[in-house]
């Protein structure tokens, strides 16, 4: 029971690994479709984006290589950090100042305002990090890594159903051996005491 118990824990958790797995090349998938075939400066996935900083002038709230979820067109106050377009890039800082349509940000980490901006250049807000994703996303995606950890999930979930598959013998408890009761009639061990031959015929 126990063991049926735990195999079955193990095959969920393969199945989910497996279905992450897909996941995650999907979105790759789809990552590199927009942005190298439709030429898109960002990828749109139900209204968030995201980013991997590239450089730690957010200090300690935003590290390099951690990634920044964005809410596009998502209200945002004196505060409260965005990412917006500039030259080509985008940047995520800190709003120090809102007047009318001036927008005033600065890094964490800068001792100087950035250059002004306006709502037009604003992509959205920021409304989570993920830290580290950066150096994980480097490892994992790479070919053969990302491949070899594939097919080890398939292996592993292979293995499990295919052992599910595989009819176990059961004893039957009715089932009565006779075996050792008649033994003595064939057994060439035993000799014959004399007399034996006139009763046996």
């Amino acid at each position: 029971m126990a063991k049926k118990i735990l195999d079955r824990f193990f095959q969920i958790i393969l199945n989910i690994l497996l279905v992450l797995v897909f996941l995650v090349l999907g979105f790759a998938m789809y990552s590199y479709v927009m942005l190298n075939m439709f030429h898109k400066d960002y990828v749109n996935v139900f209204g968030y984006t995201f980013f991997e900083v590239a450089s730690g002038s957010m200090g300690e709230a935003i590290h390099i290589s951690d990634m920044v979820i964005v809410k596009i067109n998502s209200s945002y106050d004196v505060g409260d950090v965005i990412t917006y377009y500039n030259d080509g890039d985008f940047i995520t800082h800190r709003v120090v100042s809102i007047d009318n349509d001036k927008i005033i940000c600065r890094g964490d980490a800068n001792t100087s305002n950035d250059n002004p901006i306006n709502n037009s250049v604003v992509l959205g807000r920021v409304v989570y990090v993920f830290k580290n994703v950066g150096i994980w996303k480097k490892i994992l995606m790479t070919p053969k890594v990302f491949i070899s950890m594939v097919i080890t999930l398939f292996l592993f979930s292979f293995t499990f159903s295919y052992n599910k598959k595989i009819p176990r013998r059961r004893k039957n408890k009715d089932t009565i051996d006779y075996s050792d009761t008649y033994s003595h009639i064939t057994d060439p061990e035993i000799p014959f005491k004399k007399g034996d031959e006139d009763k046996n015929v």
